[in-house]
């Protein structure tokens, strides 16, 4: 089930205006020419994804449920490979984003653990992990897991982002995927999510206090 709700913008301080849990589609985002730079962040459509969280992308937004009904972040975009190529190749970047709340641990605030429990499974599935880029700090910690899988064809950024607030901590799954045709064999993935997509605290991670 998805739904689309009307326009409600959030800048880089703005997620007082999320009373309640926002879906947004943005038409403007959708006509844009896909190889030409981003709007302002302020001008992307966003939804809070955990109270004080929220997710911002250059595109399509909407909401889905997901698994013991927790709210997932469907983010779709046209994007183009090989950009500065005379023969550029078009394709999609389609995102799964999922946001959950608990106490902090420090067991808990391990992002490589908490891979480490799927990557078996995924490897049977067929997503091959190519590269594994880390941000580690006192507050934040995430890991940027970037692969392929062959059947079918597609590119991925599977990214764990933990955010410690105080004695709480909050769990972020980004999962990005990238469709195209058999132009290209190989993408640089990782830059279209930075690119095209942004997470934003209202608050100072671990103080609890508003930004």
């Amino acid at each position: 089930m998805s739904v689309q709700l009307p326009l409600v913008l959030c800048g880089s301080k703005g997620l007082s205006a999320f009373a309640a849990l926002a879906i947004i589609s943005s038409t403007s985002a959708l006509a844009q020419n896909p190889a030409m730079t981003p709007p302002p962040l302020a001008e992307w459509p966003g939804a809070e994804i955990a109270p004080g969280v929220a997710f911002q992308g250059d595109g399509s937004v909407t909401l889905q449920a997901g698994a013991g009904e927790l709210p997932v972040i469907a983010f779709w975009r046209p994007v183009l490979f090989k950009e500065d190529s005379d023969k550029p190749v078009a394709g999609r970047m389609d995102c799964r984003v999922v946001a959950s709340e608990g106490l902090y641990s420090e067991d808990g605030f391990d992002p490589d653990a908490l891979h480490e429990v799927s990557e078996e499974l995924r490897r049977d599935q067929g997503y091959r992990d190519e590269d594994i880029l880390r941000d580690i700090s006192d507050t934040v910690r995430q890991i940027d897991v970037v692969g392929r899988r062959n059947d079918p064809h597609q590119h991925y950024v599977l990214s764990y982002i933990l955010v410690r607030d105080g004695e709480r901590i909050i769990d972020i799954r980004r999962n990005c995927t990238f469709v195209h045709g058999e132009g290209i064999s190989r993408i640089d993935a990782l830059p279209y999510v930075y690119r095209y997509t942004k997470l934003t605290y209202a608050f100072e991670p671990n103080t609890g206090e508003k930004a």
